[in-house]
C-alpha cells in the first residue's frame, strides 16, 4: 500500500495535484524539466518551504500552468500560455516574523525580513495595494475576529501610511508593540483604534496624538491556512 501523502499547506497540495495532472511524472524527472533539484520539489509540495517567483514562472513556462491558480486556488490549473521571466508578472514580498497583535500587544523582536513569498502583481493592484511597498506579516490574537482568524497572514501596504482611511484596518506601532486595528475617525476628529471582536474596548485617540502614532502599512488582504 502506497504512504499517504501528507501537505501542511493547501500550496503545497496544489503542487502536487500539478504533477498528477501532467502524468504523475516521478519528482526527479520533473524537477529536471522545471530545472530545480528534486529535493526542492518535494519540499514545497509538503509545504515545507514556499516557491519565489523563478520557480513558479517554471511551472508556468515549463507546463503552462496557471500561476494565480498556484497562489490561490481560484481559476483554472492550467491556462495554456506561457509568459517570459523578462515580464514579471510576480513579485516577492517579503515577511518579516514580526507579529502584528489582533489583541493586547505582542512586543515585536525581529525587524529583518525571515523569509518571502510570490504574489501575483496584478492581484496585489486588484486589492488597492502598490506591489513593490507591500510586505507579509502574521495577526496573532483574537481581537479581530471573525475578520482575521488568529494566526492570518496579511499584506500590508506600507506606502499607505500617512492618511489614515475611515473603516479600514492598519498595522500600528506603539512603542515595540504592533497592533493591527481597524482606524475609525469621529465627529470630533478623533481616532478610534477598534477591535472586531467587540469583547475588546475600542480605543480613543484625539488627532493630536493620532497623528503621533506609527503607522506601518495599510492591510489590503488576508488569508489564512484552512
Amino acid at each position: 500500500m502506497a504512504r499517504q501523502e501528507i501537505f501542511k499547506t493547501e500550496l503545497g497540495r496544489r503542487l502536487r495535484e500539478i504533477r498528477t495532472a501532467i502524468g504523475d511524472q516521478q519528482r526527479d524527472e520533473f524537477s529536471n524539466v522545471l530545472g530545480i533539484h528534486s529535493r526542492s520539489v518535494a519540499n514545497y509540495e509538503r509545504g515545507d518551504n514556499q516557491p519565489n517567483s523563478d520557480v513558479l514562472l517554471a511551472y508556468r513556462e515549463k507546463f503552462g500552468v496557471n500561476v494565480h491558480w498556484i497562489l490561490t486556488g481560484e481559476g483554472q490549473m492550467f491556462d495554456g500560455g506561457a509568459t517570459p521571466k523578462s515580464e514579471k508578472t510576480l513579485i516577492t514580498l517579503p515577511y518579516f516574523a514580526a507579529e502584528a497583535a489582533a489583541g493586547f500587544g505582542r512586543i515585536a523582536l525581529e525587524e529583518l525580513p525571515e523569509g518571502a513569498i510570490a504574489f501575483d502583481r496584478a492581484f496585489l493592484r486588484n486589492q488597492g495595494g502598490s506591489p513593490e511597498n507591500c510586505f507579509v506579516m502574521t495577526a496573532r490574537g483574537d481581537s479581530m475576529q471573525p475578520t482575521l482568524p488568529d494566526g492570518s497572514l496579511l499584506i500590508v501596504d506600507k506606502s499607505q501610511n500617512e492618511d489614515i482611511a475611515h473603516g479600514c484596518i492598519y498595522v500600528f506601532r506603539f512603542g515595540e508593540v504592533l497592533l493591527v486595528k481597524r482606524a475609525r475617525w469621529r465627529i470630533d476628529g478623533k481616532l478610534e483604534l477598534v477591535s472586531d471582536n467587540t469583547v475588546y474596548p475600542t480605543e480613543t485617540l484625539d488627532r493630536t496624538h493620532a497623528h503621533e502614532l506609527s503607522v506601518l502599512g495599510r492591510v489590503i488582504y488576508f488569508c489564512r491556512a484552512p
